[in-house]
């Protein structure tokens, strides 16, 4: 049994499918891509895992235990945690009041046993514990929002667009750090736009388009598929 199990997810607003039948499953340890045309139903099916969305049809399973339906604040504190598209923080607090607040209150209901200012150095904010998080630049929140979610005391991450807004130089420091998860024992599940950065750190893509998965596998034979290129391209391969 895989650590994450989708089956047969279905998730439709009013007469409008988002979802259609999803199989997903993905072990710790490893890193999975989500990718789509925008509307395909990506960050669907992250809220549905997340608990933001109840699904109508299917079920998730965490850890051996079916999780469907169950409130986002319990699904987190059993190790399963997500970031959203937007860089959140509490913009008046400085850097280290936010790890410490998102440790005390979020997680698997105990402080994270790893300090502050370990954490911000493993995502390159070492020397910055005082900074105000508003203050900050944009690249520097990213790596604070993922500071954030790892004192939550993952075990799986959701990783939602996390290169959004990027530049070339601050996306490539995210693929460093993200590939280091894995080594702590954690999976990341991830959606981003930006191909380059899927294929280079992900050992496992899936395709949605119009909430159905297309295609499934390695990222070389993924992305040269021939329904994928269509949904990407608009023209037949």
């Amino acid at each position: 049994m895989s650590a994450l199990e989708v089956s047969g997810l279905r998730k439709s607003f009013g007469g409008v499918v988002a979802l259609d039948g999803i199989d997903v499953a993905m072990d710790l340890g490893e890193i999975l891509g989500i990718v789509g045309p925008n509307g395909s139903g990506k960050t669907t099916l992250f809220n549905v895992i997340s608990g933001a969305l109840r699904p109508t049809a299917g079920r998730v399973t965490w850890l051996g235990k079916e999780i469907s339906g169950h409130p986002p604040h319990q699904i987190a504190r059993s190790g399963l945690v997500r970031t959203f598209q937007q860089a959140m923080s509490f913009q008046a607090l400085s850097v280290r009041e936010n790890v410490r607040i998102a440790s005390e209150h979020g997680g698997r209901g105990a402080p994270s046993a790893v300090p502050p200012e370990e954490l911000l150095s493993f995502v390159g904010l070492a020397g910055r514990e005082e900074e105000i998080a508003g203050s900050m630049p944009f690249g520097n929140l990213r790596r604070l929002g993922l500071a954030l979610a790892l004192a939550a005391r993952p075990r799986l991450l959701l990783l939602d667009e996390p290169a959004a807004g990027l530049n070339d130089g601050e996306t490539e420091d995210l693929a460093d750090i993200i590939v280091r998860l894995p080594r702590l024992g954690l999976g990341v599940c991830l959606i981003d736009h930006d191909m380059n950065l899927i294929a280079s750190i992900c050992s496992r893509l899936v395709v949605l388009d119009f909430g159905t998965k297309i295609a499934e596998g390695p990222p070389a034979g993924v992305l040269q598929d021939r329904k994928v290129m269509e949904v990407y391209l608009g023209t037949p391969a």
